[in-house]
């Protein structure tokens, strides 16, 4: 036997009418006439075998049992509109998974994502960082920018753009520091910051030091931290002098919060890359995203010397 239900459409006028006591506000809500909503209202009522509305004055009031019937119905209605929005969102919605390195997300990705979710609204994006490079290779994300030589097996790389590195400061550490003498007095003059990695123990400091031709030279201190992005923090904040990498330090670069004391630029041997695998790689969300990347994470060079 099938259930007494009236229709959904005489419910919404009953439920808009009963709430604001008003047949004509009722027709604005719904976008019809008054004079539908006085039918759909009939309508119900003869359903129901109750008079529903009372007119008193040019004023509507509910009958007893209409304000009874009114917390039933407008329970049933609020149901169904959750239900039917969070159904609407599981189909237009898709999620991309997005694996990053910490100090990438917070300089490069994150300020760009704007862009990115205004131009693609209907993919919600979960981002994952983690330092240490082995995580990137369960592969349980969509897509991952990846820090490396571009060569992972059954993966495709994307290069994304290439990096160099040399040292940074803040502002208020340089003016601090005597400008006077050779680039290598003056160099001595820094305490260091060093960066060290879970699967990388040695930073760029060795390598940069031999390009700018000062090996040996003995620093006014050393304080050291884990991972580039607390390194770059640490820099910012006066601590000493860091090695900076592009794209992480361009933009702290173009504000004045860092700057480049010296002229040596070493470039990487390490690039970015976007990387995903083969079936992966031609999922819509996916290629939406690498197609954007591609264009809009590319760095803008920052060329300058204090």
């Amino acid at each position: 036997m099938r259930p007494f239900i009236p229709s959904l459409q005489s419910l919404l006028a009953f439920e808009s009418a009963a709430r604001h006591l008003s047949f004509t506000r009722a027709a604005q809500e719904l976008s019809v006439t008054q004079t539908a909503i006085s039918h759909q209202i009939k309508a119900l009522e003869d359903r129901l075998e109750i008079k529903l509305f009372v007119r008193k004055r040019n004023a509507l009031t509910l009958t007893p049992a209409a304000n009874e019937y009114l917390r039933s119905v407008s329970e049933a209605i609020s149901i169904l509109a959750i239900a039917s929005n969070t159904t609407r969102k599981k189909v237009v919605n898709t999620v991309l998974v997005i694996a990053c390195l910490p100090a990438y997300a917070v300089h490069c990705l994150i300020p760009k994502l704007p862009d990115f979710q205004a131009r693609h609204p209907e993919i919600t994006i979960h981002l994952s960082t983690s330092p240490n490079f082995e995580e990137f290779d369960n592969n349980t994300h969509d897509i991952a920018i990846r820090y490396g030589s571009g060569r992972w097996s059954g993966m495709r790389a994307d290069l994304l753009h290439g990096e160099e590195f040399f040292p940074v400061c803040s502002p208020a550490l340089l003016a601090s520091v005597d400008a006077g003498g050779s680039e290598a007095e003056r160099l001595a003059r820094f305490v260091r910051i060093r960066t060290y990695f879970y699967s990388l123990y040695q930073d760029d400091w060795p390598a940069w030091l031999d390009a700018a031709g000062h090996g040996h030279i003995r620093f006014n201190g050393e304080s050291v931290f884990q991972l580039q992005l607390t390194s770059q923090a640490a820099a910012v904040q006066g601590v000493g002098l860091a090695i900076g990498r592009t794209p992480l330090v361009n933009q702290a670069l173009a504000n004045g919060t860092l700057v480049r004391p010296f002229d040596t630029r070493v470039a990487s041997s390490s690039s970015y890359f976007l990387t995903s695998t083969a079936a992966k790689a031609k999922l819509p969300r996916v290629e939406q995203f690498r197609e954007w990347a591609l264009v809009n994470l590319q760095p803008q060079d920052v060329g300058v010397v204090a």
